[in-house]
């Protein structure tokens, strides 16, 4: 066996090794819990965010209800001024318009503040429900993944054997490549899943770009690794 035959063995090991794992991966049940994983990845983050804004509302709807109060005070005090002044016959009615004035502005501030501190509840009486709500489904999916992820391990142990059979012959083909040849492979690899192959009418399979005749020649000799001009894989000629 050549040294081009011993690469082209490793690699037909590898691809077999690979289509095991990719066939474990590709299951209805292991579907399933990519997708739980996605959706419950999705609503943690959404349901941090709720939270983080939740707690900036709270903070701020404890602000609005001080600044509430300390309007209501002032009010109360404006109030209390505004009467003594009407049974006070030495206050001009000038004194009487401005202070009714400062009543009318802290009934408007009040007005603004209610307003606000009413949309904020609401905001947050919402935001609460949503919350619960996307709390309680990822606490369904959660049940919902715990069993696709054990349905997928179980699929896993029950491949496993194969798989193992399958890496144990690719390391034993992966023995008998010379380490420069290896070397090569796996510079290839960076490129190419499958980084060998084959000369078919006298084209590359990889990229079906047509070979010169004397790389057609050179290639069939298995005297030494060729690589196609366009890809860049390394071509092999398998033996009749």
């Amino acid at each position: 066996m050549g040294k081009l035959d011993a690469l082209w063995q490793y690699q037909q090991a590898e691809l077999a090794l690979d289509a095991l794992e990719n066939k474990v991966k590709a299951t209805p049940a292991r579907a399933k819990l990519n997708k739980l994983h996605s959706f419950l990845t999705e609503q943690q983050a959404q349901i941090s965010s709720i939270q983080k804004q939740m707690d900036a509302r709270q903070a701020a709807l404890a602000k609005l209800s001080a600044q509430f109060e300390e309007l209501a005070h002032k009010y109360e005090l404006e109030v209390s001024e505004f009467a003594a002044m009407e049974n006070d016959p030495e206050c001009t009615a000038a004194e009487m318009t401005e202070s009714r004035k400062a009543l009318e502005a802290l009934q408007d501030q009040l007005g603004l503040a209610k307003r606000d501190i009413f949309d904020t509840f609401h905001w947050v009486e919402k935001t609460t429900a949503d919350y619960k709500d996307r709390f309680t489904k990822a606490g369904h999916a959660k049940k919902d993944y715990d069993a696709a992820r054990i349905a997928c391990e179980e699929e896993l142990a029950a491949a496993q054997p194969e798989i193992d059979a399958a890496r144990a012959e690719a390391e034993k083909q992966k023995a008998l490549v010379e380490p420069a040849l290896l070397t090569r492979y796996a510079a290839v690899k960076t490129h190419h899943t499958v980084p060998m192959a084959t000369v078919e009418n006298n084209q590359c399979s990889g990229c079906r770009m047509s070979l010169p005749t004397v790389v057609v020649k050179k290639v069939a000799s298995g005297t030494g690794p060729v690589e196609c001009e366009n890809c860049g894989r390394i071509l092999y000629t398998p033996r009749a």
